[in-house]
């Protein structure tokens, strides 16, 4: 593989490793099992086989860690060419307890030859297949092919023509202003510079390209440095439209099965002209191509499984049974219990839609009122007495991106216990930087001082004395104000945000 990709991982400024929600075998376990196939599970249950997932381009393990540590009966292989990035994962691995995941430095191939017949139910590739050559990229398919297991699951990540021909300017542009620069910082500020003042120059109200550099700008100042110099800035960047991958896919043996944003392949979210040009393509490579053009996407994740297996494009009821839901849509108001008219809810896209069915308004309502818990399909049916009802909900809000799904209780808690905890991989990473992962396998920003001084003490052995005695001593900065600076207030503001955030455990 080409060590130009790994440069930005070892440099001053190294690519952040952060957990990628959409990669996570659960979520890739419930996207395949609502397209038909026959996933893998991960429950642990005595007689199931053991899950195995594999990630390529690892990194520090940011990914890779906190998956490990919500399934400790799954098992765990990451690799990256970074022998420093491969240290610093082990590192952290033992240091959080995490025994069942695996860390090796080299490449694919090398990495794990010798050990004969062994394959992976899941193989994650996020960030890489875009910043390796060509010649990698030829490679990559195959190797997947050739490890995956009959029933397992790709998810990989890539840049997009044709919304890449537009990001390419900006790219081109930003090589330019740094190509004599070799420190990380400089080549970052001059990129970002360059930009800057290619917007300020065409300030052309009401302009399409104007509005394009706007955007790109806007897009960029969001990223980190380390994100980037990997994104826009490495040596290697080789977008493809989606039609030349999913070809190089099918000569691997493997087939499309969606978006892991299962709405980004859904045409019902789509707008009515472009349904109506897509209801006209019967071909699926083709459809999902046009799908681009017309929105001129510039990255997807997709997934993938083995040629053969029969994927199905609508969801049936009878693939439900024993999923977690969780949904974020808020309710306008509230209709007397059971009572006949129309209830509003609010979608987290800032959109609104209507219900009539009391029992589905019953079933949203006491999803708003668990949020961000989930609940079991089942335990929902019979709160509100109808299976059907609520099976015909999932179908309906999933594919919109209002309604979350998983095989397994996510394990946080909404209310501390006396001994509140975190997990011991969130008490690792606050140590070294303000970004912990979540139970639902996001990465959380950790800004105020108290909560980053706090969490390395809610080890589920400290009671709350000793809580208020150690927070007595703790240096406060940069926390919202707090009446009379009161231990007890803040220590129960602080678990209680922890607690929102889906990062306090049994």
């Amino acid at each position: 593989m080409s060590d130009s990709f790994f440069q930005a991982r070892d440099q001053a400024i190294p690519y952040p490793s952060r957990p990628v929600p959409l990669s996570h075998p659960t979520h890739l376990y419930v996207v395949g099992r609502l397209h038909g196939l026959d996933p893998v599970a991960m429950d642990g249950a005595p007689a199931a086989p053991v899950a195995r997932v594999l990630e390529l381009g690892c990194g520090a393990g940011g990914n890779l860690l906190p998956m490990a540590a919500s399934l400790p009966g799954v098992e765990f292989v990451g690799v990256d060419l970074s022998g420093p990035q491969i240290d610093l994962a082990r590192v952290a691995a033992v240091t959080a307890g995490i025994n069942n995941v695996e860390f090796l430095a080299g490449d694919a191939l090398s990495a794990l030859d010798g050990r004969g017949d062994l394959s992976f139910d899941y193989i994650i590739l996020h960030g890489l297949y875009s910043w390796v050559s060509a010649a990698v990229q030829d490679a990559l398919l195959p190797l997947c092919s050739k490890f995956l297991s009959d029933n397992g699951i790709i998810y990989i990540s890539y840049n997009t023509y044709p919304g890449w021909h537009g990001r390419g300017l900006i790219r081109d542009l930003m090589l330019r202003a740094c190509a004599d620069l070799s420190d990380p910082t400089e080549r970052a500020t001059a990129a970002r510079g360059a930009l800057d003042r290619l917007v300020a120059a065409y300030a052309q109200p009401d302009d399409a390209y104007a509005n394009l550099l706007a955007e790109e700008q806007q897009r960029v100042a969001a990223l980190e440095d380390g994100f980037l110099l990997h994104d826009l800035l490495e040596a290697e960047n080789h977008p493809i439209y989606v039609d030349e991958f999913l070809r190089r896919g099918a000569d691997a043996g493997l087939q499309f099965v969606s978006e892991s944003n299962v709405a980004a392949s859904r045409e019902e979210n789509f707008a009515p002209g472009v349904r109506l040009h897509l209801s006209a393509i019967d071909d699926l490579v083709q459809r999902e191509q046009n799908v681009d053009f017309l929105l001129n996407r510039s990255f997807r994740q997709s997934v993938l499984c083995k040629a053969g297996h029969n994927v199905r494009r609508q969801i049936s009821a009878e693939w439900l049974s024993g999923l977690y839901l969780a949904s974020p849509v808020r309710p306008l108001g509230q209709l007397p219990e059971g009572e006949p008219g129309e209830a509003f809810f609010a979608t987290p896209d800032g959109g609104r839609f209507g219900m009539t069915t009391p029992s589905a308004i019953s079933a949203l309502n006491h999803l708003a009122l668990a949020w961000p818990d989930f609940i079991a399909l089942e335990d929902l049916a019979a709160k509100v007495g109808d299976p059907a009802i609520v099976a015909q909900l999932v179908i309906d809000l999933y594919p919109r991106n209002w309604l979350d799904l998983l095989p397994l209780a996510p394990g946080f808690v909404m209310l501390p216990g006396p001994r509140p905890m975190v997990t011991p991989l969130a008490r690792v990473q606050i140590v070294t930087g303000e970004h912990v992962t979540d139970l639902r396998h996001r990465s959380v920003l950790i800004t105020d001082s108290f909560t980053r001084q706090l969490i390395p003490h809610l080890d589920g052995q400290t009671d709350r004395a000793d809580l208020l005695a150690a927070v007595a001593g703790f240096e406060i900065s940069g926390r919202p104000q707090i009446a009379n600076d009161d231990p007890e207030a803040l220590l129960d503001a602080a678990l209680h945000q922890l607690a929102e955030r889906c990062l306090l455990v049994q």
